[in-house]
């Protein structure tokens, strides 16, 4: 068994090891991409190569794909069932992924450092100043959080806000759980018009249209808005355009629409350069802890597959 780590930096040791008692590994240090891939059986990646028809061809011998991520936005699933290469990702593993926390946790650090003006306050320090009242912020509690999507994120990232004395509603397309004092509220346009704190949670598949468009993104005037999800849920051309009119109260992202191809991070970029604009690059989920977890597990995933199909 051939095996290739498409992208090495950090990755777990204990990980690694198991990948070794499996078969022969490799590491992409640059160079000749088709050369590193032709001989492969199995290959691991993250998030910075699109995996489609065209790259699959360097990898004739292919037989297993993983990727320790819930979102497959850089996969391209029909090339794969095409190629007849299985994929192993952490889709549907709910119990494991209850357990891991970096991206609520870094999506309830950007509602507070929106709220507490933390970016304008740092840089204030860094160029020699030292005045609070530039950054006077506002507080979580007693505020009301409007998250969409209660899965696995929106439900840790709804008990945070709770804990911290904020009030949330919600919508969610299915029937999830949720606790007695959370207001579920019939659709997206509601949850907007309620919160001052809207935060996108929601799960995508390849295709879906955004579920903000130019409606929900007029509707968020005066409020922030923390999208820690996927970048094509949201009508991005829309919210640059608000960004740009200064109509939000604050934007943090940690996602952009097609984050591997022809995308706009040139106008994220410059959007960010306003005081009340964070621009994080896909950090959500990169935790050491977290990352070795998830990088272990799909190992142990890849493992019980290939022993069952001995």
């Amino acid at each position: 068994m051939q095996i290739g780590i498409l992208e090495p930096m950090g990755f777990d040791a204990d990980a690694a090891a198991g990948l070794s008692r499996l078969g022969a590994v490799a590491r992409y240090e640059g160079g000749d991409l088709g050369r590193f891939l032709a001989p492969l059986n199995v290959l691991f990646v993250r998030l910075a190569f699109d995996i489609d028809k065209e790259f699959l061809k360097l990898a004739p011998g292919l037989r297993y794909l993983c990727s320790p991520t819930t979102s497959h936005t850089h996969l391209d699933e029909t090339a794969l069932s095409a190629g007849k290469v299985e994929l192993i990702s952490l889709r549907g593993h709910r119990s494991f992924l209850e357990t891991v926390r970096a991206t609520p946790e870094h999506t309830f650090g950007l509602i507070l450092a929106l709220l507490r003006r933390y970016k304008m306050a740092l840089t204030h320090v860094d160029s020699g100043g030292w005045n609070r009242d530039l950054f006077r912020g506002e507080e979580l509690f007693g505020q009301t959080v409007g998250i969409i999507g209660l899965g696995r994120v929106g439900r840790c990232v709804a008990r945070y806000c709770s804990v911290f004395g904020a009030r949330v509603v919600y919508y969610d397309r299915v029937s999830v759980e949720a606790e007695d004092k959370w207001r579920l509220l019939p659709d997206i346009r509601s949850v907007i018009d309620a919160g001052k704190i809207i935060v996108l949670c929601a799960s995508y598949n390849n295709g879906d249209p955004p579920i903000i468009g130019k409606k929900e993104v007029a509707a968020l005037t005066g409020r922030y808005f923390v999208n820690t999800a996927r970048g094509e849920l949201v009508d991005e051309p829309a919210l640059l355009a608000a960004i740009a009119d200064r109509r939000l109260a604050g934007v943090a992202t940690d996602v952009i629409s097609d984050e591997t191809g022809n995308n706009r991070l040139a106008d994220w970029r410059r959007a960010s350069q306003r005081e009340n604009v964070i621009v994080t690059p896909h950090i959500g989920g990169a935790t050491v802890t977290s990352m070795a977890r998830t990088e272990r597990f799909i190992v142990d995933l890849l493992e019980q597959r290939i022993r069952a199909t001995v």
